[in-house]
């Protein structure tokens, strides 16, 4: 049909039109993937203590949500034989926190059962004053005893800012699909338009012999 072929002008439009967009799409993609990274980072942890000897222990302490805010906090440590990745079981550990000035805030129990990486012993606790504070984490042990702390600085806690929630970022991931299939489905929309261009010129002359 003559109103299905494109001129080599509009071809070529449609063709530039093509090309111009995904390089955008693309642009788009890469930057809600890299600020779902980003969201998803903000739940992690920070080393206090890597691997360091304490009594009979190797002893790896993390803190979480990072930086630390008032709140719910999480203590998690890796109890280890040194110079083996053997987990030692059987310990108890508790975390003591206490003020810069040495007043007591809790003593919390650290468990198998708290930590979601069950390798871990964690305590997880209300904090709900910023400042600084003391932590000390100190184990009982099949092999013995041994103790360990750092100082940590606890901010105010965060207001609820929307690039915060974990839904809008899985939205944001999830709509990704339908973009990915119509920027690849743009792409094979040339390849139609000249199939059918080059169809109807080969049609062509035998239309103008019939007419004769």
């Amino acid at each position: 049909m003559p109103g299905t072929a494109l001129s080599p002008h509009a071809e070529s439009r449609l063709q530039h039109g093509a090309g111009t967009r995904q390089p955008v799409l693309l642009a788009a993609l890469l930057v809600i993937s890299l600020a779902f990274a980003a969201g998803t980072r903000a739940n992690g942890g920070q080393v206090r203590i890597a691997a360091e000897p304490v009594g009979p222990y190797e002893v790896t302490v993390f803190t979480s949500p990072e930086p630390l805010r008032a709140g719910e906090l999480d203590v998690s440590v890796l109890l280890q034989r040194p110079d083996s990745p053997q987990i030692v079981e059987g310990a108890r550990i508790e975390v003591v926190v206490t003020t810069a000035g040495g007043e007591t805030v809790g003593r919390f129990p650290a468990t198998h059962e708290q930590a979601t990486n069950k390798l871990y012993y964690a305590a997880k606790f209300p904090l709900e004053q910023p400042g600084l504070y003391r932590i000390t984490v100190e184990i009982d042990g099949p092999e013995g005893d041994g103790t360990v702390g750092f100082e940590a600085t606890v901010e105010p806690a965060a207001g609820s800012a929307w690039w915060r929630s974990w839904w809008l970022w899985g939205m944001l991931a999830l709509l990704q699909l339908p973009l990915i299939w119509w920027l690849f489905s743009e792409r094979s929309a040339p390849r139609r338009g000249r199939w059918t261009a080059s169809a109807s010129r080969s049609q062509g002359p035998e239309g103008v012999g019939e007419g004769r």
